[in-house]
Protein backbone atom coordinates (compact mmCIF):
# COMPACT_ATOMS: atom_id res chain seq x y z
CA UNK A 1 0.00 0.00 0.00
CA UNK A 2 3.11 2.63 0.30
CA UNK A 3 3.41 1.72 -3.01
CA UNK A 4 0.47 2.45 -5.43
CA UNK A 5 2.03 1.41 -8.51
CA UNK A 6 3.83 -1.65 -7.46
CA UNK A 7 0.15 -2.62 -5.81
CA UNK A 8 -1.88 -1.70 -8.98
CA UNK A 9 0.40 -4.02 -10.82
CA UNK A 10 -0.14 -6.64 -8.94
CA UNK A 11 -3.80 -6.10 -9.04
CA UNK A 12 -3.99 -5.78 -12.85
CA UNK A 13 -1.35 -9.37 -13.23
CA UNK A 14 -2.07 -11.33 -9.87
CA UNK A 15 -0.42 -14.38 -11.75
CA UNK A 16 2.79 -11.86 -9.95
CA UNK A 17 2.06 -12.70 -6.51
CA UNK A 18 4.12 -15.72 -5.76
CA UNK A 19 6.91 -14.04 -6.90
CA UNK A 20 5.94 -10.55 -5.09
CA UNK A 21 5.77 -12.56 -1.91
CA UNK A 22 9.34 -13.67 -2.03
CA UNK A 23 10.72 -9.89 -3.13
CA UNK A 24 8.11 -8.39 0.25
CA UNK A 25 10.39 -11.18 2.42
CA UNK A 26 13.38 -9.95 0.81
CA UNK A 27 12.42 -6.13 0.79
CA UNK A 28 10.89 -5.90 3.82
CA UNK A 29 10.99 -9.34 6.48
CA UNK A 30 9.35 -9.80 9.42
CA UNK A 31 12.23 -11.17 11.27
CA UNK A 32 14.79 -8.84 11.67
CA UNK A 33 17.31 -10.83 12.95
CA UNK A 34 18.23 -14.33 14.03
CA UNK A 35 18.35 -15.68 17.64
CA UNK A 36 22.43 -15.46 18.82
CA UNK A 37 24.59 -18.33 17.25
CA UNK A 38 28.10 -18.54 18.57
CA UNK A 39 31.68 -19.18 16.79
CA UNK A 40 32.83 -22.47 17.13
CA UNK A 41 36.50 -21.51 16.43
CA UNK A 42 38.42 -18.24 15.92
CA UNK A 43 37.53 -16.86 12.51
CA UNK A 44 37.69 -13.37 10.44
CA UNK A 45 34.05 -12.25 8.82
CA UNK A 46 34.27 -9.05 6.64
CA UNK A 47 37.22 -7.95 7.82
CA UNK A 48 36.19 -8.41 11.51
CA UNK A 49 38.15 -11.22 14.26
CA UNK A 50 35.31 -13.07 15.97
CA UNK A 51 36.91 -15.69 18.98
CA UNK A 52 35.76 -19.06 19.00
CA UNK A 53 32.22 -18.82 21.31
CA UNK A 54 31.91 -15.28 20.47
CA UNK A 55 28.15 -14.04 19.70
CA UNK A 56 27.26 -13.76 16.03
CA UNK A 57 23.99 -12.34 15.00
CA UNK A 58 22.84 -12.08 11.76
CA UNK A 59 20.99 -9.67 10.92
CA UNK A 60 18.51 -10.91 8.60
CA UNK A 61 15.97 -7.69 8.00
CA UNK A 62 19.30 -6.21 5.61
CA UNK A 63 20.92 -9.62 4.59
CA UNK A 64 18.13 -8.70 1.84
CA UNK A 65 20.02 -5.33 0.87
CA UNK A 66 23.17 -6.54 1.02
CA UNK A 67 23.15 -9.41 -1.60
CA UNK A 68 23.86 -8.83 -5.48
CA UNK A 69 20.48 -9.22 -6.99
CA UNK A 70 20.06 -11.52 -9.75
CA UNK A 71 18.49 -8.68 -12.31
CA UNK A 72 20.96 -6.59 -11.62
CA UNK A 73 18.48 -4.14 -9.86
CA UNK A 74 18.64 -1.65 -6.69
CA UNK A 75 17.95 -4.05 -3.47
CA UNK A 76 16.55 -0.56 -1.70
CA UNK A 77 13.78 -1.07 -4.76
CA UNK A 78 10.63 -3.30 -4.11
CA UNK A 79 9.90 -5.03 -7.55
CA UNK A 80 7.19 -7.13 -8.20
CA UNK A 81 7.88 -8.07 -11.41
CA UNK A 82 12.09 -9.43 -10.05
CA UNK A 83 12.20 -13.21 -10.44
CA UNK A 84 14.67 -15.00 -8.35
CA UNK A 85 14.16 -12.67 -5.02
CA UNK A 86 16.79 -14.12 -2.88
CA UNK A 87 16.32 -13.85 1.09
CA UNK A 88 16.93 -15.22 4.51
CA UNK A 89 13.53 -14.63 5.67
CA UNK A 90 13.47 -18.41 6.50
CA UNK A 91 16.66 -19.23 7.65
CA UNK A 92 19.17 -21.24 5.97
CA UNK A 93 20.49 -24.77 5.57
CA UNK A 94 19.21 -26.75 8.64
CA UNK A 95 18.29 -23.82 10.14
CA UNK A 96 15.75 -23.29 7.50
CA UNK A 97 11.84 -22.87 8.35
CA UNK A 98 10.33 -25.89 8.20
CA UNK A 99 6.67 -23.96 7.82
CA UNK A 100 7.92 -22.07 4.55
CA UNK A 101 6.17 -23.53 2.26
CA UNK A 102 2.81 -23.15 4.27
CA UNK A 103 3.99 -19.66 5.32
CA UNK A 104 4.46 -18.74 1.38
CA UNK A 105 0.86 -20.56 0.55
CA UNK A 106 -0.75 -18.81 3.23
CA UNK A 107 0.63 -15.17 2.20
CA UNK A 108 -0.13 -15.68 -1.12
CA UNK A 109 -3.37 -16.69 -0.70
CA UNK A 110 -4.74 -14.15 1.05
CA UNK A 111 -2.92 -11.66 -0.54
CA UNK A 112 -4.78 -13.02 -3.81
CA UNK A 113 -8.26 -12.49 -1.80
CA UNK A 114 -7.11 -9.30 -0.51
CA UNK A 115 -6.63 -8.33 -3.65
CA UNK A 116 -10.06 -9.78 -5.51
CA UNK A 117 -12.29 -8.80 -3.15
CA UNK A 118 -10.73 -5.42 -1.58
CA UNK A 119 -9.96 -3.46 -5.19
CA UNK A 120 -10.01 -0.13 -3.34
CA UNK A 121 -7.84 -0.98 0.58
CA UNK A 122 -5.80 1.87 1.48
CA UNK A 123 -4.10 2.69 4.27
CA UNK A 124 -5.96 4.85 6.82
CA UNK A 125 -3.12 7.05 8.26
CA UNK A 126 -0.06 8.30 6.81
CA UNK A 127 2.81 5.13 6.56
CA UNK A 128 4.92 7.01 8.60
CA UNK A 129 3.00 7.36 11.69
CA UNK A 130 2.58 3.53 11.80
CA UNK A 131 3.64 2.01 15.45
CA UNK A 132 6.14 -0.78 14.91
CA UNK A 133 6.89 -3.00 17.24
CA UNK A 134 10.14 -2.81 19.21
CA UNK A 135 11.47 -6.56 19.32
CA UNK A 136 14.69 -6.43 17.65
CA UNK A 137 14.02 -9.89 16.56
CA UNK A 138 10.26 -10.02 14.76
CA UNK A 139 9.22 -6.97 12.72
CA UNK A 140 5.76 -5.94 12.79
CA UNK A 141 3.31 -3.20 13.10
CA UNK A 142 1.26 -3.01 16.67
CA UNK A 143 -2.03 -2.10 14.51
CA UNK A 144 -2.60 -1.50 10.62
CA UNK A 145 -5.61 1.10 10.12
CA UNK A 146 -7.07 0.60 6.43
CA UNK A 147 -10.71 1.87 5.00
CA UNK A 148 -11.74 0.09 1.85
CA UNK A 149 -15.08 0.49 -0.44
CA UNK A 150 -16.38 -2.08 -1.50
CA UNK A 151 -17.84 -0.65 -5.24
Amino acid sequence: MRRPGQLALLRERPDLVPGAVEEFLRHDTSVERSSNRYAAEDLELGGVRIPRGGIVAVALGSAGHDIPLPDGGDPADLDVTRTGARHLSFGHGIHHCLGAPLARLETAVALRTLLARLPHLELAVPADSLAWIPSGMMRGVFSLPVRYRTA
